[in-house]
């Protein structure tokens, strides 16, 4: 269990670094459509988050794709750092310099979010730093 952990984090690790170095936003593909639009999810996984509710927006910024995610109703609007359109993956995330930052117990923490599409429905798989958890939802859009 440990070595999964350990597999999940530094993928996490890579994920984000590779985000970080790649320009802000990717270049809108016919394939990124899908997923424009905000789209309401509901927690499924683990059980202390069933039911809680996120809200993901992907939009068009002036011809790149950006992304953003409130966790809580009442929480910061906070908006992606980077986004990557993989196939029929869309990977975004929050780094430590997200405006604002996601936070856990005060501290800045980076947050890997990847989206894929079931017919009418968005999966939501979320890897949280310092976590050893995936954290997964189901949404609709709006």
């Amino acid at each position: 269990m440990r070595m999964y952990a350990r597999a999940i984090v530094i993928v996490g690790i890579l994920t984000a670094s590779m985000l970080a170095a790649a320009p802000q936003g990717a270049k809108i593909p016919s394939q990124a459509a899908a997923f424009l639009g905000t789209w309401t999810v509901t927690m499924t996984a683990p059980d202390e988050m069933k039911g809680d509710k996120v809200t993901v927006r992907i939009w068009d910024k002036n011809g790149s794709v950006a992304a953003s995610i409130q966790t809580r109703q009442e929480g910061p609007v906070i908006e992606a750092t980077g986004v990557l359109l993989d196939a029929d993956m869309l990977i975004f995330t929050v780094s430590h310099q997200g405006k604002p930052p996601m936070r856990e117990n005060g501290a800045p923490i980076w947050a890997t979010f990847t989206l894929t599409l079931d017919g009418d429905s968005l999966k939501l798989a979320q890897t949280l730093e310092r976590s050893e958890t995936i954290k997964r939802g189901v949404g609709r859009r709006q």
